[in-house]
């Protein structure tokens, strides 16, 4: 299994296809990820969900897949590129 940098979640929907598909490949990639199923949660946490999946994709539509780096120490260039500067 690859070493795994970044922080994956996955915002879906539990009778989505597509987020069906989406989690199969990941899992077949082995790639470790978070997900939230948002029609599973309460009212208010859905309303609160939704925001958030907002954040990334104003469309608010499912799979939503946010793939976060981390960079640990000081790697100059690895910041650089994250940041998009030169």
């Amino acid at each position: 299994m690859p070493e795994q940098h970044k922080k994956v979640r996955l915002y879906s929907l539990s009778t989505c296809p597509t987020c069906k598909l989406v989690q199969k490949f990941l899992e077949n990639h082995g790639i470790h990820y978070e997900i939230t199923e948002v029609d599973l949660l309460d009212s208010g946490e859905q309303w609160l969900m939704t925001k958030e999946v907002k954040r990334y994709n104003p469309q608010a539509t499912y799979p939503t897949l946010v793939i976060e780096e981390v960079i640990l120490g000081l790697d100059e260039e690895t910041i650089k590129k994250a940041l998009g500067i030169s």
